[in-house]
């Protein structure tokens, strides 16, 4: 199954959207590439949104505030949860460019 089809069943579960047609589906689906690009923008990365990773929790959060037109609010109720995703991959960042400065890979 392919990433997206992955999230827009797991958000449509979420949502307890049970309901299958297409204009839903799409509809979804933008939230979801929006919410990835997000994502992304914020912390400087590419996310993979594995499963129980942080960003895919935040992006099925950001999606559900979208659905329930309540976005503005998401940054201000989830201010905590962004921070420690921006320091994680900010730290994570600082690793790789420790191993590359050493040349020890350790």
């Amino acid at each position: 199954m392919a990433l997206i089809d992955d999230l827009l069943t797991e958000l449509k579960d979420k949502l307890q959207v049970t309901w299958n047609d297409d204009s839903t589906n799409r509809q979804l689906t933008r939230m979801l590439n929006r919410g990835q690009k997000y994502f992304n923008e914020l912390c400087g990365t590419e996310f993979t949104f594995e499963d129980s990773s942080p960003e895919r929790e935040l992006l099925m959060e950001r999606c559900r505030y979208d659905w329930n037109n309540a976005l503005s609010d998401f940054e201000d109720n989830f201010r905590k949860e962004l921070g420690r995703l921006i320091l994680k991959v900010a730290a994570d960042d600082f690793e790789v460019g420790e191993e590359d400065a050493t040349g020890t890979g350790t």
